[in-house]
């Protein structure tokens, strides 16, 4: 909701530019984003403090919970954020 953009931070776009697109594209994104977080009683949060939150959860997960390929070599999948923030 507060970040639609998370999977580009990785490639190493920068907030700002990742959200003046989207608003470029979607001017009503903040008010329905804004209605939705009320509708659901969340707080809002700005988008550098969303992407610290959602990079800082990712690095907790490897090397303990990485998934795996069911497979014969059951190798893991890869990280999606492999090197930390962007």
């Amino acid at each position: 909701m507060v970040l639609p953009f998370w999977r580009d931070l990785v490639k190493g776009f920068a907030i700002s530019e990742l959200g003046s697109g989207l608003r470029a594209d979607h001017p009503d994104f903040d008010a329905e984003r804004d209605r939705l977080l009320h509708a659901l009683g969340l707080a809002s949060l700005s988008e550098e403090e969303a992407a610290a939150r959602l990079l800082a959860v990712a690095a907790r997960t490897a090397p303990d919970y990485v998934p795996c390929v069911p497979d014969d070599d059951h190798l893991p999948y890869e990280l999606l954020f492999p090197s930390g923030p962007a």
